[in-house]
């Protein structure tokens, strides 16, 4: 099972929701991240955080989803903040498209402190999808059954 996180730039949630998904999901799963406008580079604050998680800053970077045109995707979870007007990417190619409205832990507050505790809200969140995408019964279950539940999973 391939699953593709995308954002704008890829520096904070998708990155987030591919740590966290790497480290809970069964091996069977295949993550990857990466935005329609990457940044190049991770905010100092987010390679802080995934080292804080145990995780090397080095294994993440911000990257175009172009260099995902042969990975194919079973599932696409966009994590953008539409609640804040804030456009989410949408994937023209394969697989299940749904969207997890995320906040955005860098623009939450200009305090450092405060945007690492809103990276740790946002890291517990992305948790709780996870896991109960590991729960569900994809084998078993349609496209369309797919999309709701992942889509139920972010209200």
């Amino acid at each position: 099972m391939k699953v593709l996180f995308i954002s704008r730039h890829n520096t904070c949630r998708s990155i987030l929701a591919e740590a966290v998904a790497k480290r809970f999901l069964p091996a069977h799963f295949h993550i990857a991240s990466a935005g329609s406008n990457p940044k190049g580079e991770l905010p100092a604050l987010m390679q802080t955080y995934l080292r804080e998680m145990g995780l090397d800053p080095a294994d993440y970077r911000s990257k175009s989803w172009e260099e995902f045109s042969r990975f194919h995707p079973d599932i696409v979870i966009s994590v953008g903040d539409s609640q804040h007007g804030e456009s989410c990417p949408d994937w023209l190619a394969d697989g299940i498209r749904v969207n997890w409205d995320l906040p955005n832990p860098l623009i939450s507050s200009p305090n450092p402190d405060e945007q690492e505790k809103a990276c740790e809200q946002t890291a517990l969140l992305l948790k709780h999808h996870v896991d109960t995408l590991s729960t569900l019964p994809i084998d078993t279950l349609s496209a369309e059954e797919i999309k709701t539940r992942l889509s139920q999973i972010a209200l």
